[in-house]
Order: structure tokens, then sequence, then C-alpha cells
């Protein structure tokens, strides 16, 4: 053999070398590995981007409830805003109001209950779209307890400012002309008198005391709006990046 064909013979790759030749031995462990399945392979990646687990979904259900109770503010901001108030008079040793039935009485539960529809739709609009891979009954009842709890803080912040008012008005001059801030009326909400009543079995009494009444609204818009996209979605688990 000549010096040239030796040259020719050493520079071409030896087979057994190439992993994945046909004479190629399987890795350590007798496993060859197959990356077809592998969403991470050549960039692509997965939607969840982290497995799904019962522990994600209770976090994601956490993070969305209290999100959720965190716009109680902005929704009693909005509230006291666009709500008409009751105009009253100060008199000698008391107060009266300016009209004799004014409709603004009533008009703060109805505006209340009116702003949590249309949030508790937006809510589960936003939920369902923003938060695919943790669709499921886990993340319906983040929803449901945030709903409830914006709707209890935009509450108290209405208590608040009630309470501010009547106080001004029993400081204020007799004549003065007073704006009485929106309430809701139509809401029993004492838990330690329900829990008092739960102890001695007077059921009756406890459920008298969780009345929530106009607080519900928003978490019966969100679970109704919710349940119409389970619906219609065209997979059994509910996410988008599952086989249909």
């Amino acid at each position: 053999m000549t010096d040239d064909a030796e040259r020719t013979v050493n520079l071409r790759q030896d087979d057994s070398a190439n992993p994945s030749g046909p004479g190629a031995a399987p890795p350590r462990g007798g496993r060859v590995a197959d990356h077809g399945d592998d969403p991470h392979v050549y960039g692509r990646r997965s939607r969840l981007g982290s497995p799904r687990t019962v522990g994600r979904d209770l976090l994601a259900a956490g993070v969305l409830a209290v999100v959720l109770a965190a716009l109680g503010l902005p929704f009693a901001m909005l509230w006291q805003a666009v709500t008409p108030r009751v105009e009253y008079v100060v008199l000698d040793g008391g107060w009266a109001s300016a009209q004799t039935y004014p409709e603004q009485f009533v008009e703060g539960d109805l505006v209340f209950a009116g702003i949590g529809l249309a949030l508790g739709i937006v809510a589960a609009i936003a939920t369902w779209a923003a938060m695919r891979g943790r669709r499921g009954p886990i993340l319906l009842i983040g929803l449901v307890v945030g709903s409830v709890a914006c709707q209890f803080v935009a509450w108290k912040i209405g208590v608040h400012e009630w309470e501010q008012f009547w106080d001004a008005v029993r400081r204020a001059p007799v004549g003065a002309h007073m704006w009485r801030p929106p309430s809701v009326l139509f809401v029993e909400l004492d838990p330690a008198a329900a829990w008092d009543a739960m102890r001695v079995g007077n059921f009756t009494a406890a459920l008298e005391s969780l009345r929530l009444g106009a607080l519900a609204v928003m978490a019966l818009a969100a679970t109704f709006t919710y349940t119409v996209c389970a619906g219609w979605s065209r997979r059994s688990s509910l996410r988008t990046d599952a086989p249909e």
C-alpha cells in the first residue's frame, strides 16, 4: 500500500466512534435517549413552563385570590365616586334627610352589585385566558374566594366612610348640609357572632350572621362565567396544551 493510500484510510472517520452510526453502542445503563417528546429540545418549551401539580395549582389559586382582594380598593373608590349621595340637614339635636324618600338609599346596594357583576365577569374571562395551564376546580375556588374578598374589602372601606360621616354630622353646626356616602344595607356579616351561635347549636342564628347579600354578586358572576368558558372548551382537561 502506498503512502497516499495510507493517508486516505487514516483520514476516514471511524464508524465505531460515531454514536449515531449503525455500530454505535448504547449509552451507559443500556437505555437509548429518545428526545422525540422532550419539549425542551431545539429550543421548544412547554406551555405550562412547569409540571402541573396540586401544590402549584393551589399556589396559583392563592395568588389569584390575593390579586382579586387587592382590587377591593379601586372597587370601593369607583363605588364611592359613581353612587349618588343622600343629602342630610343637621338639626338641633339630630338630623334629617333633605328628601322624604330618596332613591339613593337603595342605589348604594344596586351600584355595588352592578360593579361586582361586571368585575366578576371580567375577572373570570381574564383568569381563563391568562392562566391556561392552571385551569380547573382549584383555580375556580381561588376565583370565588378572591371575588368575595374583593367585595368584602370594598364593603369595609364603605363602612369606614359611613362611620366617619356620622362623626362629622355630630360635630357639624345646626343647618349644615352634608351628603351621606353610599352603604350596603342588605348585608349582615359577623363571623364572631356566627361562631358563638354555632357553638351552642343555634345554626339558624349562625346563618343570619353570615348573610353576604351583595357581597356574593361578584363571586356568582365569576363562577357562572368561568363555568360557561369551561363548557365551551374542547378539551376535558381545559388546558390548551393538552390533546383534544
